[in-house]
């Protein structure tokens, strides 16, 4: 593989991850879930939703009215060939709750830092698509803590670290 095609699959593949952080702000589901392949996994803090319907699930799961929105940086793909990618990333996301169609909202500090680690395939038809997405809470605020510790997840997170 030439270099030129290894940075139009590390270019399409920072447009998925950004594409994901717009359609979820949008609560788009039917285009977010267009990100992914039939077989996805999406860990989401230590919770695994396997398939698209598990995902849209979650999805569908989330707060109706808030305002969010999704800062995306430190980016980097590694190809693996030409279908088959892994990346990283860090997202942080400042949150409004019940102000969605009522903006603006007022803004608060973000209350999280994640890590995204993603697997990314070629689909024939829709292009680069998550295969595998791992979602870590790096900081967190008080009041995400105490959800995380109440689900067990703060420990089952130390724990996998080692």
């Amino acid at each position: 593989m030439n270099e030129i095609d290894m940075m139009l699959i590390e270019r399409a593949c920072a447009r998925l991850v950004n594409h994901y952080a717009n359609l979820l702000d949008a609560y788009d589901h039917d285009a977010f879930m267009e990100l992914w392949t039939d077989d996805a996994v999406l860990d989401m803090l230590g919770r695994q939703y396997r398939g698209r319907d598990a995902i849209r699930g979650w999805l569908e799961a989330r707060e109706p009215d808030m305002i969010c929105r999704h800062l995306v940086t430190n980016n980097v793909t590694d190809v693996l060939s030409g279908i088959s990618a892994r990346g990283f990333c860090y997202s942080i996301a400042y949150r409004v709750r019940g102000m969605r169609g009522h903006a603006p909202g007022l803004i608060e500090p973000p209350t999280f830092l994640v890590e995204y680690r993603n697997e990314f395939r070629l689909h024939p038809e829709r292009g680069w698509v998550f295969s595998r997405r791992d979602v870590e809470a790096v900081m967190v605020g008080p009041e995400q803590m105490q959800a995380l510790k109440g689900a067990g997840l703060v420990e089952a997170a130390r724990a996998k670290a080692g």
